[in-house]
């Protein structure tokens, strides 16, 4: 079933749910890439929508809730490296890492975390989360699962790539500051 899942304070729609998301808003997601919407902790108010999941020969309506983006405050989002599965390096001749979060949305003027985690087993693969300007946000660990935090203050608005400096151009994702 598809189903909304919450990490932390942040609502992760992941890959089952793409179909649903991209039919309700009219975009295209990339596969394996996955959107949070951070939303203060205490806060509640969302939008029920209604989404049609099909197996077999039966459609069914499923009621989900996704959370509007509150006023300005304070979010948090939890970002980790990831593997994606079979992907053949030699042959592809591009790594198959990336974030598990691909595309971050905040409030302009929204006091931001980022707590990254590098989980790459192998302890001498490096990876980064590098936001340039206006940010300059540059998180570099080794694996192993080292990890540190970023704390900045979105008073940007627009869309800003971040990146692993040592996997591009596949580990990349987007900080989107909405006004």
């Amino acid at each position: 079933m598809r189903a909304l899942i919450a990490v932390a304070v942040a609502l992760v729609i992941n890959t089952a749910t793409t179909d649903a998301f991209e039919s309700i808003l009219g975009i295209m997601l990339p596969i394996n890439q996955r959107l949070a919407f951070a939303q203060e902790t205490n806060t509640s108010s969302s939008t029920t929508i209604l989404a049609n999941e099909t197996k077999g020969n039966i459609t069914t309506t499923i009621p989900t809730t996704i959370p509007t983006l509150a006023t300005s405050g304070t979010k948090e989002f939890y970002v980790f490296t990831a593997e994606i599965a079979d992907v053949d390096e030699a042959q592809l001749k591009v790594p198959g890492d990336a974030f598990d979060i691909t595309t971050m949305v905040v409030n302009k003027g929204d006091n931001v975390t980022v707590h990254f985690y590098n989980v790459d087993p192998n302890k001498t693969e490096r990876h980064s989360f590098t936001i340039g300007a206006p940010y300059n946000i540059d998180l570099d660990l080794a694996g192993g699962g080292e990890n540190a935090v970023a704390n900045f203050t979105a008073d940007h608005e627009g869309i800003f790539q971040y990146y692993c400096k040592y996997h591009l151009p596949v580990m990349t994702g987007q900080l989107e500051v909405v006004s």
